[in-house]
């Protein structure tokens, strides 16, 4: 009999984490594990992903005004009426609602991801992800250092806890483009190389540092153009930033996309200046695209970026050194084939779905 697994979390909006929940999707065992997924705010752009699989993606009823603190009552509705064996929710909502579901819907097995944020978060969120961890049966961090926050800061059990890094379905960023098309199509103007990112334009991500670094690589590389590709609160701020930078020229924000694999092939480089982050989808993507990497060295960045090796690390909140990384990066052509090459291979040997996916199967299979 199939272990009924439903995946529980804010939305299927684009992000990495909810690109985890997807690519659970498309590489759980289907002979062993009967998988859905419960959206307790919103659906998102990945939805359809999802329902091609076949699966269902549930939505909670949202209340027209105000907070609806009794939502509970309503994921463990959905839980009886579905029959759930086990949960995994994803960042702290998710985690109270959900578990507190669980309990009422006496489902026996929680297994709860978290996708790291900046610590020490807010008190009521710490106490309250401490308090369902003791009904979860596994807590797990997306990076060692994500699983060594969630001792130091919310006392949770080291027992509870383990280390799950993220991985991602490589087939999808084996494609092939007609880069002058590419180029058109995105509206770059210029000639000279493309350097990029894709994330949500949040203060986590540090993309004012990149663009501070910008006016230094532009005097080596005129003709450069950056692709910024997301969306966020900060969009607006950042775009008259690049404006009194002087960048109009060479710095295209394109909002939301759905094509990222084919931008990859697009870009010379990928660039991740972010001030914290856990085990990062993007550059798992970059990786398995033969994308060469900047990154800041902040998190789990350094267990999939070995500095020299797959890509560059620089400090966090340094434009001057990130320019430096990017100007030496691009004047060297034959390195950044040789990081694209190990970056490659590292990544089929420790951050495929397939991996990923038997590791959570394995805490799934508790239930039985």
């Amino acid at each position: 009999m199939k272990i009924k697994v439903m995946q529980i979390t804010h939305d299927l909006a684009i992000g990495g984490l909810q690109q985890v929940v997807v690519n659970l999707c498309r590489s759980i065992d289907r002979s062993k594990f009967d998988i859905s997924v419960l959206c307790l705010r919103d659906l998102g752009e990945f939805v359809p992903d999802v329902e091609n699989l076949g699966l269902k993606v549930h939505y909670l009823p949202q209340k027209e005004n105000g907070t609806d603190y009794f939502s509970f009552l309503k994921v463990a509705k959905i839980l009886r009426q579905e029959k759930i064996d086990v949960i995994h929710t994803h960042n702290t909502q998710p985690f109270v609602d959900g578990t507190i579901g669980a309990m009422l819907a006496g489902v026996k097995t929680v297994v709860h991801t978290d996708h790291a944020r900046s610590f020490p978060d807010k008190g009521r969120y710490m106490f309250a992800e401490w308090l369902m961890s003791h009904y979860a049966f596994k807590v797990v961090g997306v990076s060692d250092h994500t699983s060594t926050n969630l001792t130091k800061y919310e006392k949770i059990s080291p027992k509870k806890i383990m280390t799950i890094e993220n991985g991602i379905d490589g087939s999808r960023f084996e494609v092939k483009i007609d880069r002058d098309k590419k180029r058109r199509e995105i509206g770059i103007k210029n000639d000279g190389p493309v350097i990029g990112l894709g994330v949500r334009l949040a203060e986590q991500k540090g993309i004012t540092y990149l663009l501070q670094a910008m006016p230094r690589v532009i005097q080596s590389f005129p003709d450069i153009t950056l692709v910024i590709v997301g969306d966020g609160d900060l969009k607006t701020g950042l775009q008259d930033e690049a404006a009194q930078l002087g960048l109009q020229d060479n710095v295209l924000f394109l909002g939301p996309r759905l094509d990222i694999p084919e931008l990859l092939q697009l870009f010379d480089i990928y660039v991740l200046p972010s001030l914290w982050e856990g085990m990062p989808m993007v550059l798992l993507e970059s990786l398995a695209s033969g994308c060469p990497v900047i990154a800041t060295d902040v998190g789990g960045v350094s267990k999939v970026i070995n500095h020299g090796e797959n890509g560059l690390l620089v400090k966090s909140k340094s434009p001057q050194q990130l320019a430096e990384a990017i100007m030496s990066l691009l004047s060297n052509s034959t390195l950044r084939e040789q990081f694209a090459v190990r970056g490659l291979e590292i990544f089929k040997s420790k951050f495929s779905s397939d991996i990923m996916t038997r590791s959570y199967e394995r805490l799934y299979q508790r239930c039985c």
